[in-house]
């Protein structure tokens, strides 16, 4: 096998690959496509393909942003569970417990 059966057969498993996959994501559709091209000759067009969404690190700053004020709320609802009461002994002990419990956890995965 030369090195050009080599790489067509490479292009050709990973577009199979990406077009098999269980959760086809834009990303993936891409992949098959570039790999497609890259088969048939044709030269990379990037208007020809759907493009992947890139990441910037604006959006990376919002969502880490959002899940450290989802995580905020998180806390403060357990800490109420852990030091509230519903007026039943054996559900109050049980919730404070668990609650006590996730803010433990959260704590020891900070440290």
């Amino acid at each position: 096998m030369n090195t050009h059966d080599i790489q067509r057969d490479a292009l050709d498993h990973i577009m199979r690959t990406a077009r098999a996959s269980s959760s086809q994501t834009r990303r993936l559709r891409w992949i098959a496509s570039r790999a497609e091209a890259a088969l048939d000759g044709r030269p990379y067009v990037a208007s020809e393909h759907d493009q992947p969404k890139l990441v910037t690190q604006a959006a990376l700053q919002k969502s880490n942003l959002q899940l450290r004020l989802v995580n905020t709320r998180l806390r403060s609802a357990l800490a109420q569970v852990a030091g509230g009461a519903t007026g039943y002994l054996d559900r109050d002990t049980e919730l404070a417990q668990i609650a006590q419990a996730a803010l433990d956890a959260e704590q020891g995965s900070r440290a």
